[in-house]
């Protein structure tokens, strides 16, 4: 395998800095608007991979302590104020209706937490089974 030249490494250095720059900026903008902290809006917000921030010690780091200050996802507000003049099925419904959409956002917070926890251990995977290939 023939090195990489220097220029290149040069280049791909100063992208990579500007890349965690970007990434640094959008985590502080996202906690000082005090928006929901994750891997996904934190890439979304900086142009940058979710990969490229789990490959970053310092800012995974930083995204896991601040995700874990804000804690889960707040739930909907409690049940709308109820009009006399609506029957009781449809009061009935509307409260499971609202018990169910709960019981949604809960599940899917918990499963982008999965998600976003085998994504880390599929990259640290990758990763181990680079250095074995390269050997």
């Amino acid at each position: 395998m023939t090195p990489m030249p220097e220029h290149l490494r040069r280049a791909t250095r100063a992208r990579t800095e500007e890349a965690e720059k970007r990434a640094h900026a959008a985590l502080a903008e996202l906690v000082k608007a005090g928006k929901s902290v994750s891997f996904t809006a934190v890439a979304r917000q900086a142009g940058v991979s979710t990969d490229f921030l789990y490959r970053s010690p310092e800012l995974r780091t930083r995204i896991e302590r601040h995700r874990a200050k804000n804690g889960p996802v707040p739930a909907a507000p409690a049940d709308p104020p109820v009009d006399p003049s609506t029957s009781a099925a449809v009061r009935a419904l509307s409260a499971r209706l609202t018990r169910q959409q709960e019981a949604h956002r809960e599940d899917v917070a918990r499963l982008r937490q999965a998600l976003e926890a085998a994504h880390g251990e599929n990259l640290d995977l990758r990763r181990r089974l680079a250095r074995y290939e390269a050997d």
